[in-house]
């Protein structure tokens, strides 16, 4: 899950080769499905570490990581081998460049640690909780561009960081409040958010370094990116996470029989779990060609509030207090406010995009 935010440049406007009317219909039905999946990324593995702490043999978490970026790079190899009209070219920029490939090696253990410390952050946060502190990435990123890349944001744009940070401390601050729940459920509110920091870190520092490396590749003949296909990107990103996460997977299971039953603990939510975590990630290459920063603004501010409506009625998470309502309300203006600014005048070079977390890649 999907491929945990990646920071990613587009030097140009995309090519529309759809008419006005499909162009608006693939527009709203990838975002609709990106708010849902956002949504659902949250609320299925909620309720998946909820069913592993009653259950004696747990799954290993790495493996289900194994299987989603699995389900990913097999997605994306075909893709690839479809658009080319050969496989073996799918595979052809993991052969022909290997220092390229190699330079990847950082942001893919990046996400790597990203989508493992994320199901240890939504065993002990709740589902909005978890929804609105894990926003910070984007300040994190935004922090990142500026110390790294030598991006410039507008006042608007650090203010709608203020908004976010004051609604995650007020989010924390309701965390630390009195819930009815079960006595059954043990949790710890510090290790969530310590998981989260994590994870948000991570994923801000791969997707700055990610955009790094896509800016220093040579142009090709066309003036675009060479190899840089979002596909082949994914392709050469899970080269190095499927083997990481399987090496984490033999490190978390036991010395005497390693890996003997790697699906042991499985359920239909795991399962479910992974397809999400899949599909989220695939639909990062309709979103980054048929949407902008505003409609992506939009999605993320309405998967916070779509999960703060659904966790309670599915029996994930209390009800919301004031101080949460208060917090998500700042979440979801600093997302629209960071969203709606333009930047400023003379970054016309470049457009940044904001991608889902590589929970997702």
């Amino acid at each position: 899950g999907r491929s945990a935010a990646t920071l990613l440049t587009a030097t140009r406007a995309p090519r529309r080769s759809l008419s006005m009317p499909n162009h608006q219909c693939v527009r709203w039905t990838a975002l609709s499905l990106m708010l849902v999946q956002n949504s659902a990324f949250v609320l299925v593995m909620r309720h998946s570490r909820k069913q592993q702490q009653s259950q004696a043999a747990q799954y290993n978490v790495a493996v289900v990581v194994v299987l989603q970026e699995l389900f990913k790079l097999l997605f994306c190899v075909g893709v690839t081998g479809a658009q080319s009209r050969s496989l073996g070219a799918a595979l052809h920029s993991l052969r022909s460049s290997p220092a390229a490939l190699a330079r990847i090696a950082l942001p893919a253990a990046c996400f790597t640690l990203q989508n493992n410390v994320l199901y240890v952050a939504l065993s002990n946060l709740h589902p909005l909780v978890f929804q609105i502190s894990y926003q910070l990435k984007t300040l994190l990123t935004a922090a990142l561009s500026a110390l790294l890349l030598r991006k410039s944001f507008s006042r608007q744009q650090w203010l709608s960081q203020v908004l976010l940070a004051a609604g995650v401390v007020l989010t924390q601050v309701s965390e630390g409040q009195p819930h009815d729940e079960g006595a059954h459920e043990a949790r710890s509110a510090p290790l969530g958010l310590a998981a989260v920091l994590v994870a948000a870190s991570s994923s801000a520092f791969a997707s700055v370094y990610f955009e790094r490396i896509l800016k220093d590749r040579p142009r090709d003949a066309d003036g675009g990116r060479a190899e840089n296909s979002l596909w082949r990107r994914n392709i050469e990103l899970s080269t190095w996470t499927v083997p990481m996460n399987g090496l984490l997977a033999l490190l978390q299971s036991s010395p005497s029989t390693p890996l003997s039953d790697p699906l042991r603990g499985f359920e239909r939510s795991t399962w479910a779990l992974i397809a999400v975590n899949g599909f989220g990630g695939l639909l990062v290459a309709v979103v980054i060609k048929y949407a902008d920063n505003i409609w992506k603004g939009f999605a993320t501010a309405g998967a916070i509030l779509l999960t703060g409506l659904l966790a309670p009625l599915l029996e994930l998470g209390p009800p919301p207090n004031a101080l949460l309502l208060l917090g998500a309300a700042l979440v979801v203006a600093s997302v629209l406010l960071y969203a709606a600014t333009p930047p400023p005048p003379h970054r016309t070079a470049a457009r940044a995009v904001l991608l889902p977390a590589r929970v997702a890649t």
